[in-house]
């Protein structure tokens, strides 16, 4: 492995989610939630070792598991693609990400952190920008209330 490949680099996403912290953990932690903002399809135990599997429209599997759970406040799962990955391979369980929430101004504060190799950093910091930073703060702001 070239030195270039093993640096790491850590993308973070920090919105305000217009719902309370337990509703935003419904969003991580329930198979028919995460296909409301991320997937078409998601398989998820919310317990230590229990898979987190997402079904991405158009074909991508993200392949993880819940690591640490502690209830409605901090979630780390480990994150990887089935197959290859957009940008180059990401096996499953070869990255970490962190999902903190406080409650705050009325609802939640999100800081995500995903530790990744670098060379995966600006197609992450993307995806999460999208997926979190826009559909998680729209699906809060139609439905969660």
């Amino acid at each position: 492995m070239t030195e270039a490949a093993q640096l790491t680099e850590t993308v973070e996403q920090v919105v305000h989610i217009d719902a309370p912290p337990e509703t935003v953990w419904s969003f991580w932690t329930e198979p028919a939630r995460l296909c409301e903002w991320w997937g078409v399809e998601a398989d998820a135990v919310a317990e230590t070792g229990g898979i987190f599997r997402v079904v991405m429209d158009g074909g991508p599997v993200m392949l993880g598991e819940f690591l640490e759970l502690e209830p409605p406040r901090r979630l780390l799962f480990s994150f990887g693609w089935e197959g290859g990955a957009p940008g180059g391979p990401l096996p499953p369980g070869s990255s970490r990400v962190e999902v903190v929430l406080d409650d705050q101004a009325g609802g939640t504060l999100l800081t995500l952190r995903h530790e990744l190799p670098a060379i995966h950093a600006p197609d992450h910091l993307e995806g999460w920008a999208f997926f979190v930073g826009d559909r998680m703060v729209e699906l809060a702001r139609t439905t969660a209330r």
